[in-house]
């Protein structure tokens, strides 16, 4: 980090206070740990002692100014100032919602981890739904399906005795879905 302090309109920077405003601006980069530069300018006007205090961090920069009776009550002013402006940023920073991660789905047989993979789309719900499996013929199911309004039965077939699925598909058709073997 390099410091540039200045005195304007004649004000002479003395070795006591440029100690303490170095001491001071290394104690905020405990705050901004990727501070580049620092620019501490005082100057007075008729009574006024002014300090103007700039950071120039990695991706942001912060100015303000402290005015007091004397130097260094304007340094400490500024220097609250800044770390009070300092500390609003990274709550600002920290108060967004973060991004969901995106998912990589590695495919077999892929090479590196690197290559982009594309996105799965998000898993539907798993609705479950119970019922009994009520015996019943083919033809009695078939009427027991036109009575139902989602056009889905599972029944216990009579004679083969094994679970069946009606389904009746869009185009009107009535399919059955029967265990193999």
């Amino acid at each position: 980090m390099v410091l540039h302090l200045a005195g304007r309109g004649g004000v002479s920077v003395s070795p006591e206070l440029q100690r303490r405003i170095e001491a001071k601006i290394a104690k905020m980069q405990r705050l901004v740990p990727k501070l580049i530069e620092a620019r501490v300018v005082l100057a007075t006007e008729r009574y006024r002692h002014l300090a103007e205090v700039t950071l120039r961090a990695k991706r942001a920069t912060f100015h303000v100014g402290g005015e007091a009776s004397d130097f260094h009550a304007a340094v400490d002013q500024a220097l609250a100032a800044l770390s009070a402006q300092i500390r609003r940023k990274k709550e600002r920073v920290t108060a967004k919602k973060p991004r969901p991660a995106r998912a990589r789905r590695r495919l077999p047989g892929a090479g590196s981890p690197a290559e982009p993979a594309a996105e799965t789309p998000p898993e539907p719900p798993v609705v479950v739904r119970r019922t009994s499996a009520k015996p019943m013929s083919i033809e009695e199911a078939i009427d027991q399906l036109h009575l139902l309004a989602d056009g889905l039965l599972v029944f216990r077939n009579a004679r083969t005795r094994t679970v069946n699925v009606l389904r009746r598909r869009h185009d009107g058709t009535v399919e059955l879905v029967e265990p193999a073997g």
